[in-house]
């Protein structure tokens, strides 16, 4: 079921959320070279390495939310509450574009 209020704009959500995997991914391949580099370097603190292995692993989550959400947009679903079937709300969608419950039910 896709999203049925007047205002949403399914095209514009999938569009957006391409890019935000576009931005997610480029962020990972970032921090993947950057973690590397760390561990190829001798003279970096252990608790660097960590920070920088938590912020990658971080990355890789947000990939994974961002690839979910742009599946969910392929198959009409995308905005629509997995719990209640309701849209969901576009000012969340904006704040929180890999959710997949309304207000209410979240």
């Amino acid at each position: 079921a896709v999203v049925s209020t007047p205002d949403f704009d399914q095209a514009g959500a999938s569009a957006r959320l391409r890019a935000d995997l576009a931005h997610a991914i480029e962020q990972r391949a970032h921090l993947e070279r950057e973690y590397a580099e760390c561990l190829s370097n001798p003279d970096v603190l252990q608790e660097d390495r960590d920070s920088v292995r938590t912020l990658l692993e971080g990355a890789r989550g947000t990939v994974e939310a961002a690839e979910h959400a742009l599946r969910r947009a392929e198959s009409g679903q995308y905005g629509v509450c997995q719990s209640c079937g309701k849209p969901i709300g576009e000012a969340r969608l904006e704040a929180l574009p890999d959710t997949t419950t309304c207000v209410h039910c979240s």
